[in-house]
Parts: structure tokens; C-alpha cells; sequence
């Protein structure tokens, strides 16, 4: 909703859709952090707690990394000692544990100043990591039969006043060290990027974090998607039950004081697709922007983007409506997401470019409509692009009709839809088919990507509405080469990153993998991998009553996954009772 506005120098954006925005953390607090921020400081100013691990869980894309940094920022001042880390970036993968402690350490030492004593103490603690390294040392060399001198050198042989120690000393010095380092009264561990480590990074991160660092004066905040994160634990100990009830009790052991990251509301979401346009339009009016709409979310004045008395800069009304108009239309699982919005701006922009590189006028708000019935509700946008061009535009006032409260289905189309039909700006009446013949080869690139004619037309057919032409599109499929198969395959796989409704496509994957042996065991593989939890009721059944091994096996892992939902347990059970 655009509101009423002061009177002010209004700035209109030289293109709404010309800018592409990174995936780095902001520095600036768009997303109303500071709510977060302030019980963070809070808890690690305790001194009773003592030591503290806090858990930000939220999925990805939700600003993690942009939090930590603001925490970071905000604790300048403190008497603390500040450590960023993120294991997924060590180059040491072997030793995680190891780099982790070294990284405290190395943040350490640049506090102790001329104290000679404390440096000495703190060199001890480094031998003691380079000492834990030994093992890694020989095994390496082992597996690769190449030595490397120096190392073993250093490895093998520690200050003779230090000895073969292990690290099963290290906690008690460290603590001791720490209790004479009198102006730091926290080391503080901003761990980042947890849950994109393989399982054994995971836990050993988590091992350094409570066996050996968790001592008085230190804090960790580890910056993660929990449930992620119990994944990786219960692939590292295995996947019966007993695994998945050990990583939840073994997370909750190590943080004491779990807080969620909040996904965006809808104000902010506006707000946010609002600064992120202007700062296209006029960055240099950006952080003064990004701080009215800082005030007004503290005095809860809505919208957030509104009442610009006084502004150098003031967004402009296309602006404005573009903003809310996005915020409303996009999908939910992306309406709060940070990441995900930036992403369909950045889709936005490079559609708009391509739409002007062929000479088309596109209107922002339309090609917006357009872009979020192709990227929300795809199947429907494929039934637009394959009506007839004559009857088309009955068919947009039609649907649109329909949107507004008419009584009249369009053939084909889902209720879903509904919302989208009825919102602004209206597209009837507009002649649109030069955008949609570009969309068309847009759509099909993106649906097979470098795939020849004869294999994009079996993926559209095998996708498609009309069961026997997939049927026929399957038994085509049968008679093709491995390698051929295989990109059909990923196509289709494809394809799922892009659709709301997920399980036609897995059903028709399993088809092709009971059909065609070559492939069964790689669509498995992704499968597990990446779809497991969008596995539905209809696609359990189908792979327990399925023929084939690898299917039948998971089958079995649904009925005992207790993350699964209790329906597609059900449904994997029955069927694997009918043999």
C-alpha cells in the first residue's frame, strides 16, 4: 500500500529493474535485527553466565550472516575479544577441531600486549594444537605415501620443556590463561555457516567448542539452521531413531539459550524489496533511508516506507507500488526470506534486460505479474503460453474475472491461482504475445538446458498434462542411450528447484527409474540428497511398491525417519506391506 506523502524532492529511479544485488551480508540493519541483536548483547553481558553458548537458528537465506555482523559491530565497544569464524571456509578440513582453536587463539594473542609471561603461556597452547596434529600428519602421509619433511618435523618434535602432550590438558591452561588476561572479560565466538559443513566438520566443531574452549569468560554464538545441523549429527552416528534423539539432546547440551531468527513480516518484507529498489534508484540517500525505516518499525508506524517529511530522497510512487505489489505476490517460503527475494529481483533484472535487448516495452508491474505467475505457479504459466495467441486474450479477461470474484473456472488453471488473477496491476486488454513467445524459449532453456530438441520435447511431454503422451514420452525415453537418460534426468531434477508442487515431478522420476535401470540408482541418490522432505504420501507408496532395490530401500528409511511425516510413513508402510 502506498501512503499519503509529505511534499519532498522526489528522485525517480532511473530503472526499476536494472540493478543486481549481492549475496553478502548487509552491514546496515535492513530487516529489523536489532530485536535480535539486543537479547544477544544482553545474555553475554550476564556474568553468571559463565561460559555461554547462544544458538540464532534460522533456515538459509534468513540474514544469519548479516546478524552476526551487526552483533559485532554493536558489541565495538566491549571489553571483549571478538572471534569470527566459519568452518565451512577452513582450509584444514581434516583438523576442524584444531583450526577452530587456533583461530581463538591466534584473536587471543593480539590482546596480550608486552606481556611476555602470557605470550609464553599462549605459545605453549599453540604447540599443543600442532602437537594434536600429528596423527593427521602420519596419516596423510600414509594414504598419499608424501612425506613432507618439515611438517613431521614440527609435529614430531615440540619444545623439549612442553613434551608429547595431548590436548586433554589443554582446557585447564586455557582457563588459566584466559583468568590473567584481566581487561578481556569475554572471548566471544561468532561461528558462522555451521550448517553447511559435512557432518564430521559439524562435530567436531562442536566437540571444540564444549570439550575444549567452553571455560570461563568464553561465549559462542553459533549462527545456524538447527535442523540442519541435528541432520548432519544424526548422519554422523547413523539414522536409526536413537540417532535422531541424540542429536536434538546433544545440541541442546552444548546451547544453553536457543533463539530463533523471526522471518520477515509482511511490512518488512515490503520495506526491504522498497530500500533494496531505491538504493538502485539513489545510493547515496540509502542509509539515511534504511534509517526511517529503522525508527518507524521501533515506534510501530506502518508502512514502513511512508511519511517522508523532510527526506532529501523520497521513493517514488512506482516505486513504492512495485514493492508492495512484489511483496504480496511472491510465494510465502520466499516473502520472508532475505536471500530468496534478492534472488527474484536479480531474476526481475535480467528479464527486464533481455525484454528491452529485444526491443520490447515491458511496464515494470506487468512484467512483474507475469514473472511471478511463471516463477510461483509455473505449470499454469506453461496452460497461458500454450493457448492459441487469437483466443488469449479471452482467456487472460477470463481468469482475471475469475480473480475478482467471478463464478467462471478458466479450463486448466488451478484455484491457487486465484489471488494472483484478481491482484494489480490488471493484464487483460495488454498485447503481451511478443513477451510470451520470449518467455516461451525462456521457460524451455531454463526447463532443459542445452538439451537437443528431440530430449526437451520428451521433458515437456513427461511433464506435461496429457497422460499418454507421457506415456509415449516414457517408452521414447526407454530406447535412448545411458547418457541421454541421464540428462533427462537432471532435467527433470531441474525442474523441481522451480515448481511449488514438487511430487508429480518425483512420481514421474520414479517411473523413469522403474522403467529404465541405468538411472534407478542416481534418482535415488538425488533424491536423498535433495528432496527427501518433499517426498509426498502419493510418492512413498509408489516407492515401496516399486521393484526395484534402491527404491524399496527408501521406503524402509521413510517408515523410520521420525522427522517424515506421520502420512507418508503410513504410506511407505502399507505399501511395503503388500509384498
Amino acid at each position: 500500500m502506498v501512503s499519503d506523502r509529505a511534499t519532498a524532492t522526489e528522485v525517480e529511479p532511473v530503472a526499476l529493474t536494472s540493478a543486481l544485488f549481492d549475496d553478502n551480508p548487509a552491514t546496515i540493519d535492513l530487516l529489523g535485527f536489532d530485536a535480535v541483536v539486543i537479547p544477544v548483547l544482553t545474555a553475554l553481558r550476564q556474568p553468571d553466565l559463565d561460559p555461554i553458548t547462544l544458538g540464532v537458528h534460522a533456515p538459509w537465506g534468513a540474514g544469519k550472516s548479516t546478524l552476526l555482523g551487526l552483533i559485532d559491530a554493536a558489541a565495538e565497544n566491549e571489553p571483549w575479544v571478538i572471534v569470527r569464524v566459519n568452518p565451512w571456509e577452513f582450509d584444514d578440513q581434516l583438523d576442524v577441531k584444531g583450526t577452530l582453536i587456533a583461530a581463538v587463539l591466534e584473536e587471543l594473542e593480539g590482546r596480550l600486549g608486552a606481556n611476555e609471561d602470557l605470550k609464553k603461556k599462549l605459545t605453549g597452547l599453540f604447540r599443543r594444537i600442532s602437537w594434536s596434529r600429528v596423527g593427521l600428519a602420519v596419516a596423510k602421509g600414509a594414504l598419499t605415501m608424501q612425506w613432507d619433511p618439515e611438517m613431521l618435523v614440527d609435529a614430531f618434535n615440540p619444545h623439549e620443556e612442553e613434551g608429547p602432550r595431548s590436548l586433554a590438558q589443554f582446557r585447564a591452561e586455557f582457563d588459566g590463561l584466559l583468568g590473567e588476561v584481566e581487561d578481556v572479560h569475554r572471548v566471544v565466538v561468532l561461528v558462522d555457516d555451521l550448517d553447511r559443513c559435512m557432518p564430521q566438520a559439524v562435530i567436531a566443531t562442536l566437540e571444540a567448542i564444549k570439550l575444549f574452549l567452553s571455560v570461563r569468560k568464553m561465549a559462542f554464538v553459533i549462527a545456524a539452521d538447527q535442523d540442519m545441523v541435528e541432520n548432519a549429527i544424526a548422519a554422523e552416528i547413523g539414522t536409526s531413531r536413537r540417532g535422531d534423539f541424540f542429536a536434538r539432546h546433544y545440541l541442546e547440551k552444548i546451547v544453553q539459550l536457543p533463539i530463533s531468527l523471526p522471518l520477515l513480516s509482511p511490512a518488512d518484507t515490503e520495506a526491504y524489496i522498497g530500500l533494496l529498489l531505491s538504493r538502485a534508484a539513489n545510493p547515496d540517500a540509502f542509509e539515511a533511508l534504511a534509517g526511517h525505516c529503522a525508527r518507524r518499525r521501533r515506534d510501530n508506524r506502518f508502512p514502513l516506507l511512508a511519511e517522508f517529511d523532510g527526506a532529501a530522497f523520497t521513493p517514488s510512487d512506482e516505486l513504492l507500488r512495485l514493492a508492495a505489489q512484489l511483496a504480496a505476490g511472491l510465494e510465502p517460503s520466499k516473502r520472508g526470506n532475505p536471500r530468496e527475494i534478492k534472488r527474484f529481483l536479480n531474476s526481475f533484472a535480467v528479464r527486464s534486460q533481455i525484454a528491452a535487448g529485444r526491443g520490447l516495452d515491458v511496464p515494470s508491474p506487468i512484467l512483474a505479474k507475469l514473472l511471478l505467475l511463471e516463477g510461483r505457479f509455473r505449470d499454469d504459466f506453461k496452460t497461458l503460453l500454450a493457448v492459441d495467441p487469437v483466443d488469449r486474450p479471452a482467456f487472460i479477461a477470463g481468469w482475471e474475472a475469475w480473480g475478482r470474484g467471478a463464478d467462471d473456472v478458466p479450463t486448466g488453471i488451478r484455484p491457487e491461482t486465484r489471488d494472483w488473477a484478481g491482484s494489480e496491476p490488471p493484464i487483460a486488454g495488454r498485447d503481451l504475445d511478443a513477451y510470451l513467445t520470449l518467455a516461451a524459449t525462456l521457460v524451455a532453456a531454463s526447463t532443459s538446458t542445452g538439451l537437443p530438441d528431440d530430449l526437451r520435447e520428451l521433458v515437456r511431454d513427461l511433464l506435461g498434462s496429457e497422460p499418454l503422451r507421457a506415456h509415449q514420452a516414457m517408452e521414447t525415453l526407454a530406447t535412448k542411450r545411458p547418457e541421454e537418460q541421464r540428462r533427462v534426468v537432471e532435467a527433470l531434477f531441474d525442474e523441481t528447484r522451480r515448481a511449488d508442487d514438487v511430487e508429480p515431478i518425483i512420481e514421474t522420476l520414479i517411473k523413469v527409474g522403474n522403467a529404465m535401470p541405468t538411472v534407478v540408482d542416481d534418482i535415488a541418490d538425488r533424491l536423498r540428497e535433495g528432496l527427501w522432505a518433499r517426498i509426498g504420501t502419493g510418492n512413498a507408496f509408489d516407492l515401496g511398491t516399486s521393484m526395484n532395490d534402491s527404491f524399496k530401500a527408501m521406503a524402509r528409511d521413510l517408515v523410520a525417519d521420525q522427522s517424515t511425516p506421520e502420512s507418508v510413513r503410513i504410506a511407505a508402510h502399507t505399501a511395503l506391506e503388500q509384498e
